[in-house]
């Protein structure tokens, strides 16, 4: 019986594959997550500049 084995240059193939592919995983992850932590901020730089004007029309009304 013969001892059979995959060629080397397929192994090699493979974890590169499966290297490549966990890397594009990992960075699409990164990629939203920094976009919706910039969503975030952005939401929060907006609230605190209405509540700014707010503050500053309520200011202005006053004798």
């Amino acid at each position: 019986m013969k001892n059979r084995c995959l060629p080397t240059c397929l192994i090699l193939r493979n974890v590169c594959a499966i290297l490549t592919l966990v890397a594009g995983s990992v960075l699409i992850a990164a990629d939203i997550h920094a976009s919706a932590n910039q969503q975030q901020q952005q939401t929060a730089s907006l609230r605190q500049l209405f509540v700014y004007q707010i503050l500053l029309s309520a200011e202005q009304k006053q004798p």
